[in-house]
């Protein structure tokens, strides 16, 4: 773009303290995405001054160089510059260096009302007197953004957005200790983009070595972003979006960082994020990546529909149906099937990924979450069949147990577990599924806690309600008959289920280590992660699904710890009601929903069908109902073959 003599007047005022850099286009074209092991062209500069920096952007843009990154550092008396240009097409950008607010804020203003997008900001100084670098480009793919600066506070952010769904692309924290200041930018976020941003305030304060592991501790994350305040303390931004190989470097020295940069271009990687603090005797923070932009998706879907008149058609719309919602939503792994009196007859598998993530079969086994509950009561309805229980035998008593903290416990019957009706809230006391982690803590246990453990402590505590009063959904409740299945029986729980309930299905534990599940296809994702209930006595975070979220799968297996494949489940409710107890009920559906998974089960009249995701991070539970409504419309609108 050219700036006009006009444009350059009436900012000069403005600009006493800063350097302008106006860049004429390569092109008009997109930008040309890296390939692996492609010839990568760069400038890398760091410790500079504003002028030398003018001199060096104005031979880079005439030799095509585009910026990468760009950050501004030390005192406003002697600031310097760190930044990564790259050599590569693309439209219109313009620089601005050492800018103070009101020059930097009409510098901003006035681009983007000529329709171009602030894509990177970095700010340096005190509350009342900072200096601003920051780069626009015209980018038509991003239709709204908004940028904040002199925030006191980075969590006033989301109210400027009016909580609005943003990437944020960039933040800057400038100031001093109990006076600091935030800038950060964001994009709108139309597909449902995860990211966690770890920001550095005087009261929450943050080891980047600590969160570098616990992010990457989940599969496929990795940090995309790195700010530096003067005082060190790195703001780190992570995704799970897919570059290749990747390195992080904080706390490097000038000399430091010349050797690193050398190390990683000799293994062909590239620095993509530079960031600095300090004028003299700076430190630099930088991000290293195989290529410099990541993976995009691919859609894929495999198997099959066969028993319909029309096929192709259920299978059109049931695919069009799953790749509207796993695009809208980023939702990477799916599965839906049906089967008629146990045979399947569609299964289809989708997939919305990198190339570097498997593609999802029809055979792969997703984490179930409540639909897990299906089998436990279908091991229940058998132990009635076989005269070895009853609806109204009494639990606790039938384990051994008699002297209850609270005396309404004695009354708890096997029908109270099947309703929900047995006397525990989750609304008043925490959901004992999820408290794995707290009842060793509370207890002592250096060790996790077992099921058994966790139904003595629970039985030394009053109840919520009376048994039978009302019904309240229950998670420990189910935990509990799955107890009475391996008490009753002598087998383990999963033991059991195989020799009695599946008939060959293949049905299985999902482990809560990330180890034990390291190499299966599906990646149950969850942004979250929280300090394992595997290990009570450390504070080392984990992924949610992991025993992050309190859960211990293989003691709570019969409530939420299983996994199956679609197919699987669509066949195992010919014989079973999908919600309680006895054969296949028309017209009844379970649904299941834990940290990584969501999933469905649903008999309708003639057909019965699941549906699994590999996350419950999308949109929304509107979201949810909207994408199920679509394999109930099309199983009933399409015949069946004859």
């Amino acid at each position: 773009m050219y700036t006009s003599r006009l444009l350059l007047s009436n900012l000069a005022s403005c600009l006493s303290l800063a350097t302008l850099v106006t860049s004429l286009p390569n092109n008009s074209q997109d930008l040309t995405f890296s390939k692996r092991n492609a010839t990568i062209e760069q400038s890398v500069f760091y410790g500079i001054t504003g002028a030398e920096l003018e001199v060096k952007i104005a031979k880079l843009k005439a030799d095509g160089y585009r910026p990468t990154s760009l950050n501004i550092h030390g005192s406003i008396t002697d600031a310097k510059y760190a930044g990564i240009w790259t050599k590569q097409t693309g439209e219109d950008f313009e620089t601005i260096l050492g800018a103070n607010e009101t020059a930097y804020n009409a510098w901003l203003d006035h681009l983007k009302s000529d329709g171009y997008v602030s894509t990177h900001v970095s700010a340096t100084g005190s509350s009342s007197d900072a200096l601003f670098a920051g780069v626009m480009q015209k980018l038509p793919s991003v239709a709204n953004w908004i940028q904040v600066c002199d925030l006191d506070t980075p969590y006033a952010y989301a109210n400027a957005t009016m909580d609005s769904p943003m990437i944020v692309k960039g933040v800057s924290m400038y100031g001093v200790p109990n006076e600091r200041r935030y800038c950060i930018l964001g994009h709108e976020d139309l597909v449902n983009y995860q990211q966690t941003i770890w920001y550095q305030t005087d009261n929450f304060k943050y080891d980047f070595a600590e969160l570098l592991a616990s992010e990457t501790s989940k599969r496929y994350w990795r940090p995309v972003f790195i700010d530096m305040s003067e005082d060190l303390l790195p703001t780190p931004i992570f995704d799970d979006t897919t570059v290749g190989q990747w390195v992080a470097r904080t706390d490097l020295t000038s000399s430091q960082l010349e050797t690193e940069i050398a190390a990683q271009k000799a293994k062909n990687l590239y620095p993509v994020h530079i960031a600095g603090a300090g004028s003299k005797g700076s430190k630099y923070a930088v991000l290293f990546a195989e290529q410099l932009t990541p993976l995009e998706r691919q859609w894929q879907a495999q198997g099959e529909v066969t028993g319909f008149k029309d096929n192709e058609a259920v299978t059109k719309n049931m695919d069009s149906v799953m790749q509207d919602f796993m695009k809208r939503n980023s939702v990477r792994q799916a599965q839906v099937a049906a089967s008629v009196n146990g045979t399947v007859v569609a299964s289809r598998a989708y997939t919305w990924a990198e190339s570097d993530r498997a593609v999802v079969k029809t055979t792969d086994k997703f984490l179930l979450g409540s639909v897990s509950k299906m089998f436990t009561y279908a091991a229940t309805s058998r132990l009635i069949d076989d005269g070895l229980l009853n609806l109204t035998t009494p639990v606790y008593s039938l384990l051994g147990y008699n002297k209850p903290a609270d005396s309404r416990s004695s009354n708890i019957t096997v029908k109270h577990l099947l309703d929900h009706s047995a006397g525990y809230d989750r609304t008043v006391t925490p959901d004992i599924g999820f408290n794995f982690r707290n009842i060793a803590i509370e207890t002592n246990s250096t060790t996790p806690v077992s099921l058994r453990q966790v139904i003595e402590y629970v039985y030394d505590k009053p109840l919520d309600f009376t048994p039978g009063e009302k019904e309240v959904y229950s998670n420990y409740g189910t935990m509990l008959l799955s107890y009475v299945i391996t008490n009753l029986t002598g087998e383990t729980y999963t033991s059991y289920l195989e020799k009695n309930i599946l008939n060959g299905l293949d049905v299985k534990l999902y482990s809560t280590s990330a180890e034990s599940e390291a190499n299966n296809p599906i990646v149950q994702e969850s942004a979250y992660t929280f300090a394992s209930a595997l290990t009570p006595t450390s504070d080392t975070k984990v992924p949610h699904p992991n025993g992050g979220d309190g859960s211990i799968k293989e003691e709570a297996v019969g409530a939420f710890g299983l996994k199956a494949s679609a197919a699987t489940i669509s066949q195992f409710l010919a014989n079973h009601s999908a919600y309680s107890i006895g054969g296949r009920s028309e017209w009844s559906y379970r649904d299941g929903t834990v940290a990584g998974a969501r999933a469905i089960a649903y008999s309708q009249t003639d057909i019965d069908w699941s549906l699994t995701l590999n996350t419950r991070e999308y949109n929304g539970e509107v979201e949810w109902e909207r994408l199920i409504s679509g394999p109930m419309t099309y199983w009933y609108q399409y015949p069946l073959a004859e």
